[in-house]
C-alpha cells in the first residue's frame, strides 16, 4: 500500500502519531503505573524478570550483546558470556524499574549511595580552586541516577543529553527535572556547557557511545572505537579538572567509583586525546569488575576506517 492511503493506514485516524508509537506509549505508561504501585522488592524483581524475558524470549539485541561481550573478553567461555549477558538484561530491567518507581523510591535509593572514595570533597575543592569540574561517565551501573547522586553531594550539576523521542523520552525529561538537574540538549550545547562550568557548576557527560563528530579512535576493551573528545576539550577550554565517575550497584545499594584523570593536571594544558584515553582506561577497569552492569546493547565498535573524522 503506497501513497496517501498507505500513509494514512500507518497513522491514527486524525493523522497523528503512528499507531505503533501510540501502542508503545501506552505500554510504557501502563508499565510505569504498575511498577509504581507494586512494593519495591516486587517491582525490582519484576524489572529483572522483564529484562531476562527480553533476552530469552524476545531476543532483543541478543546477538549484539553476546558478540560484543565475547569480543571484549576473548578468554571467556561461551557459558560465561551467556550468563553475563543474561545478568546484564536483568540488571537494566531492574534499574529501569527503579527509575519508574516514583520520586520516593528514587530518594530512598539516593539515600543509600556510598561515596567512600570521596568524590564529594574533591568536587567541592575543584569548585573552590578552579571554578568547576567536568565529570565524565559511561553507560555503566545507573548513569541516570548517577547524575542525581553527584548533585546529592552538595554541588550544582548540569548534564548534557541526547534528546529521546516518544513516551520514553518525555518520562526521562520529567525524571531529570524531578532530580533537580539542569539539562542541556547535546545539539548546540558547547557554549552553554562552558557557561555552566564558568558559573561554578559540575558538568556531567555520558560519553562512551559511538560518535562521528569531534571524536578520535581510542582503544576500548581491545579494539579501536570512535570516542568523543568533548569532555576533555571542555575541560581544557574552561581550565577545570576532569574526573571519571560512575554509580555502580553493589549488595548494599549503590556506590560511587571515581578517579581524577591525569592526576589533577588536566585543564588548560590537557591533551584531549591523552585525557580521553585516561578516562576510557578507568571505564575499562570498572567494566572488568562488573561486566554485567555495562550497556552492551549499543553497537559500540563500528569500523574506524569508514569514517574520516578524528581529533
Amino acid at each position: 500500500m503506497t501513497g496517501r492511503a498507505g500513509r494514512e493506514g500507518r497513522r491514527g485516524p486524525g493523522g497523528g502519531r503512528p499507531i505503533a508509537d501510540a501502542l508503545v506509549d501506552g505500554g510504557i505508561a501502563g508499565l510505569h503505573l504498575g511498577l509504581r504501585a507494586a512494593p519495591e522488592p516486587l517491582a525490582l524483581a519484576a524489572g529483572w524478570a522483564l529484562g531476562t524475558l527480553c533476552r530469552d524470549a524476545l531476543r532483543v539485541r541478543r546477538a549484539v550483546v553476546d558478540s560484543q561481550l565475547a569480543a571484549s573478553f576473548p578468554a571467556a567461555t561461551p557459558r560465561w558470556v551467556c550468563d553475563t549477558a543474561r545478568a546484564c538484561y536483568g540488571h537494566f530491567g531492574r534499574e529501569a524499574a527503579l527509575l519508574m518507581g516514583g520520586s520516593s523510591r528514587i530518594e530512598r535509593a539516593l539515600s543509600r549511595v556510598v561515596d567512600e572514595a570521596g568524590l564529594g570533597p574533591r568536587l567541592h575543592a575543584a569548585i573552590a580552586e578552579r571554578g568547576g569540574a567536568v565529570v565524565v561517565t559511561g553507560h555503566l551501573g545507573n548513569w541516570e541516577l548517577g547524575a542525581a547522586a553527584v548533585r546529592a553531594l552538595g554541588v550544582r550539576v548540569t548534564t548534557v543529553v541526547q534528546r529521546q523521542r516518544g513516551a520514553f523520552g518525555r518520562r526521562l525529561c520529567d525524571l531529570r527535572a524531578r532530580l533537580g538537574l539542569d539539562v542541556l540538549d547535546r545539539d548546540g550545547a558547547a557554549r552553554p556547557a562552558l557557561d555552566a562550568l564558568r558559573s561554578g557548576r559540575i558538568l556531567a557527560l555520558v560519553a562512551d557511545q559511538h560518535t562521528r563528530l569531534g571524536s578520535a579512535p581510542i582503544d576500548f576493551l581491545g579494539r579501536p572505537a570512535w570516542t568523543s573528545l568533548a569532555p576533555a576539550r571542555l575541560c581544557r577550554a574552561a581550565d577545570v579538572p576532569l574526573f571519571f565517575a560512575a554509580l555502580v550497584r553493589d549488595p548494599s545499594g549503590y556506590r560511587i567509583v571515581h578517579e581524577e584523570i591525569d592526576g589533577g593536571r588536566s585543564g588548560a594544558g590537557v591533551d584531549p586525546v591523552e585525557a580521553t584515553k585516561g578516562w576510557v582506561r578507568v571505564l575499562e577497569r570498572e567494566i572488568g569488575q562488573r561486566p554485567e552492569q555495562y550497556f552492551w546493547f549499543h553497537r559500540r565498535w563500528k569500523r574506524v576506517a569508514q569514517h574520516g573524522e578524528g581529533a
